[in-house]
């Protein structure tokens, strides 16, 4: 017979899913602010104007929403795999047609497709692993 303790330890163990943060999620994280102070830095070379604190912190702000999105996606897929691949590249065109709606040319261009290769790379990656499981 099976004891009662020793199931409620066992579905204990199933419920407690932890979050831990794996390399891929850091690497792109760090990316994503670099990309966008990067960006800035550049505008204001360009424009003329000035790169302070304030171009600072929005740009890491940026980048990690950026981040904070793609990790949300991240979490759909797991449960509904293809909801999760919506919104994330939902959240992938929004961002760029903004983007590019608000500054045209080259360093817009290069910037916005590097964040769009990086964005794809980690959402496909997590997709296929979603699939794994």
């Amino acid at each position: 017979m099976v004891k009662r303790d020793d199931y409620e330890e066992d579905e204990d163990l199933d419920n407690s899913k932890t979050f831990a943060l794996d390399k891929l999620t850091v690497i792109s994280g760090v990316l994503f602010i670099l990309i966008c102070e990067l960006f800035l830095y550049f505008l204001s070379t360009k424009t003329d104007a000035t790169f302070g604190l304030t171009q600072i912190m929005f740009g890491a702000i940026s980048g990690i929403v950026l981040t904070l999105y793609l990790i949300w996606t991240r979490f759909i897929m797991a449960s509904n795999r293809f909801l999760g691949l919506f919104l994330s590249l939902g959240g992938i065109i929004s961002v760029g047609y903004a983007l590019t709606r608000k500054y045209q040319g080259f360093y817009t261009t290069t910037f916005l497709i590097i964040g769009i290769i990086l964005a794809l790379f980690y959402t496909i990656f997590y997709f296929i692993k979603s699939d794994k499981k």
